[in-house]
């Protein structure tokens, strides 16, 4: 057995490089590009590239992320070799990123656990009825509702009579037909919306629609050979204050944008207060007698 132990140290130092050279073999086949001492390997291209793309997306999507991975390392080198030492040290500005970072994501989670997101009806009133002017509206806001339909159509006098109403009987027989026999119909949801929602349904400018407005809340009118009968049932002028129902998202925002103020203030003033109490903060007067 002993004669066999030099031969045996031989085998296993040769496999071993034989693995050794395979590993590095490897490694080198997966390379996809070099800059300097830096390497992009085929896995890390793979990650950025979808599954189930073209072949010809992956190549032009890999040759995309290839260029953009080398230029940031010669940019980087470029800048090692010419910056000077001042101009290279960063240390300061790494370390007030990782605090605005840090401090941010701990405000961020401190907002989602205290705020109420919740607006009552009530409380959007209130903040309404004290900023009226912030919703005054450049342009027409109104509820109303719009069909689109043949004259030839058999069921165009049903709907002429009815486009009108404001009677839920009258509505509802409307509705039905129009859905089932107009060319289109839309009453925007119910809603109030702006001027732009209206000529956007007739395909006109906003300034024609607001034209038709000035002069009737119901009309018919021909655009490009399409027939349209139009009733405005609610409308506020351009220059005038929009009404609180058409306000409520924003005002929702206005308001849940103060209570994160206000917990980011309260939450600036606990931390003062606390480190004070218990001697974390300390603060000297340095001020001469």
């Amino acid at each position: 057995m002993k004669r066999f132990a030099p031969l045996i140290l031989v085998l296993v130092a040769a496999c071993s490089c034989n693995m050794a050279d395979n590993l590095f073999h490897s490694m080198r086949n997966n390379r996809v590009a070099v800059v300097g001492k830096n390497v992009l390997y085929r896995s890390e291209l793979e990650k950025v590239i979808p599954e189930g793309v073209s072949p010809e997306d992956s190549v032009m999507m890999a040759e995309r992320y290839i260029n953009s991975w080398a230029l940031g390392k010669l940019l980087l080198d470029e800048a090692d070799a010419r910056l000077s030492k001042e101009q290279k040290s960063v240390d300061e500005q790494v370390a007030e990123f990782r605090q605005n970072l840090l401090t941010f994501r701990y405000e961020k989670l401190c907002v989602a656990e205290r705020l109420d997101t919740v607006v009552t009806r009530e409380e959007a009133q209130e903040y309404y009825d004290s900023h009226k002017q912030e919703f005054v509206s450049p342009c027409s806001v109104i509820r109303g509702r719009v069909v689109r339909i043949s004259k030839k159509s058999p069921f165009y006098p049903l709907i002429r009579d009815n486009y009108k109403s404001t009677s839920e009987a009258d509505v509802s027989v409307l509705k039905q037909t129009a859905f089932s026999s107009a060319e289109e119909f839309t009453d925007f949801g119910g809603v109030w919306v702006p001027v732009s929602a209206l000529a956007r349904a007739m395909g006109q400018s906003e300034a024609a629609c607001e034209a038709d407005l000035a002069k009737a809340t119901a009309f018919e009118k021909d655009i490009d050979g399409r027939h349209y009968l139009v009733f405005i049932q609610e409308r506020t002028a351009p220059g005038a204050v929009s009404p609180l129902e058409y306000n409520l998202d924003k005002i929702g925002d206005i308001l849940i944008s103060r209570r994160k103020q206000e917990i980011l203030s309260s939450l600036e003033q606990e931390l003062l207060k606390d480190a004070l109490e218990n001697g974390k903060l300390k603060k000297y007067d340095n001020q001469d007698d």
